[in-house]
């Protein structure tokens, strides 16, 4: 942990403008007792930005929510073996092919053989505790801002980073949440800021409940600093809070909590993009963008230099990717993976261009062919390092309003969740179903609800969370690896657990015990 802490004790502030974060410019250094103003403290919140989003900085990688948050998450679930499953006498189908030569420290994730000295572990966890020292700096001197208006929203917004941030942390290097997990240690909490060297201690690792509790009081408080800002512009907003409150809810198994949170972001502000990839590659945010990361050629996630990103990993166009996450053209309408929903022919989030193309501008359709093998294709959701990568979309809160309305009345098909689930089928082309589709059955819309997140979320770092939270209150299934002595991995496994990097062990070997 030490050398974490170290590592903030300069705090990398990014100069930026306070109404545009396209447009970010050169950085300089300033430490804590520094922030004795307005724009000091804007300056150390643009840099806060900076890091949560993923804008690459160089060779020490760590994408946090523009990068290795979603594509750790994807790779643990992702199945990259032709294989045979001995209880079903079924074949399992090869889902992914990851290109470790092009990205070899992701191979671990592909594996489920996650080690501690894996590099994107460890620059994952160092960036994000920079990041929550700089907010906890934030936070320390917000007294600092004179103009009370400009406090709040600073306060919102730093305050809204550190909660995303534990939440996120306690997702991936923790257990599902349950009552029983609850105790179970994880990580360090830190909420006071570390400016000089005479202040690093060996922090200890705090409970997944005592970590669940800090995200949610800050996205709490948060909220109420920003709900009078609206969408805020590009920035954290109140609808955000929300959303993400929403998704730490239903982790907990909070169903009636996390559909308020869900409902008072329905309130009219957000809309559907007409299509479904119409959501995808848009140099601003789309009408359904509730949180979305801002890039620019300059200023973004990582280019096929840096290795980072995930236009990075999942592009497979000329200048634009290493074509590391790619993806089996027979997968896209398996039924057999979980994980790999069924697409029928006419849902317009399996299309593929049967062209062999090498140009962003050429890929209008869900997939397209890998220019180098045509037997394989690449998702059309994260086509250049130039785009807005959305965070959290509407999309995600109508299904997530309708998993938290079944879970509450399970014995029925409500009307208001068979509604929701509708809109997003219906946008994709492929009809609205009703009561008598589903024979009158809760059991078969659960079972179209899970298919219809898989079809819609696919490849944005959601399947791992919702498998693990859908495992414990029920849904039977497992994440199938083919080619292995055991073909199904249980979703609460450890091994889909992050380690705390092998360099913290070595400096506060408490952590690791």
């Amino acid at each position: 942990m030490k050398n974490v802490l170290l590592s903030t004790l300069v705090l990398a502030l990014v100069s930026i403008s306070c109404d545009d974060l396209l447009d970010i410019e050169a950085s300089n250094s300033l430490s804590g007792d520094q922030l004795v103003d307005e724009e000091s403290i804007q300056l150390a919140l643009n840099g806060a930005y900076f890091n949560l989003m993923g804008i690459s900085d160089g060779g020490d990688g760590g994408e946090l929510l523009g990068g290795d948050f979603q594509v750790m998450a994807e790779l643990m679930v992702r199945n990259d073996q032709f294989g045979f499953d001995p209880q079903s006498s079924e074949v399992i189908p090869q889902e992914i092919f990851w290109d470790e030569s092009a990205a070899p420290s992701y191979e671990n994730f592909v594996n489920k053989s996650i080690i501690p000295t894996n590099l994107r572990v460890e620059s994952n966890w160092r960036r994000a505790y920079e990041t929550i020292n700089l907010v906890n700096n934030i936070l320390a001197n917000i007294d600092n801002v004179e103009n009370a208006s400009a406090r709040s929203r600073i306060q919102g917004e730093a305050t809204a980073m550190r909660g995303i941030l534990y939440f996120e942390m306690a997702r991936l290097w923790g257990p599902q949440y349950t009552t029983s997990s609850a105790s179970t240690l994880v990580l360090p909490i830190l909420t006071e800021p570390i400016i000089s060297v005479d202040e690093i201690g060996l922090p200890a690792k705090s409970s997944l409940g005592d970590i669940y509790d800090r995200a949610e009081q800050d996205l709490t408080n948060a909220s109420t600093d920003l709900q009078s800002l609206g969408t805020n512009g590009t920035r954290i907003s109140y609808y955000a809070c929300q959303a993400y409150l929403a998704r730490l809810n239903m982790q907990k198994n909070q169903y009636g909590v996390a559909q308020t949170h869900l409902e008072n972001i329905l309130d009219g502000t957000f809309s559907l993009a007409n299509e479904p990839m119409d959501a995808f590659n848009n140099a601003a945010n789309s009408t359904e963008d509730i949180l979305a990361i801002q890039q620019t050629p300059g200023n973004n996630t990582g280019t096929p230099g840096s290795g980072s990103g995930l236009a990075t990993l999942y592009s497979s166009l000329t200048g634009e990717g290493l074509s590391a996450f790619r993806i089996s053209q027979d997968a896209i309408s398996s039924d057999v993976l979980y994980n790999n929903p069924r697409f029928s022919e006419a849902d317009l989030r399996a299309t593929v261009d049967l062209n062999t193309t090498t140009s962003t501008t050429d890929v209008s359709t869900a997939y397209y062919r890998d220019p180098i093998n045509t037997a394989i294709v690449s998702s059309a959701k994260f086509l250049r390092n130039t785009d807005v990568v959305p965070v959290i979309r509407l999309a995600e809160v109508y299904l997530n309003r309708a998993e938290c309305i079944y879970e509450q009345n399970t014995g029925i098909i409500d009307a208001t969740a068979l509604n929701d689930l509708n809109m997003i089928r219906q946008r994709a082309g492929i009809g609205a179903l009703t009561v008598a589709d589903l024979s009158g059955n809760p059991d078969q819309f659960y079972d179209s609800l899970i298919q219809e997140r898989n079809r819609e979320l696919i490849y944005e770092g959601h399947v791992l969370h919702d498998i693990r939270r859908q495992f414990v209150n029920g849904y039977s299934t497992g994440i199938l690896v083919g080619g292995r002595a055991n073909p199904v991995i249980n979703p609460l496994d450890p091994d889909l657990i992050l380690p705390i990097p092998q360099s913290e062990c070595d400096a506060s070997p408490g952590l690791c015990n």
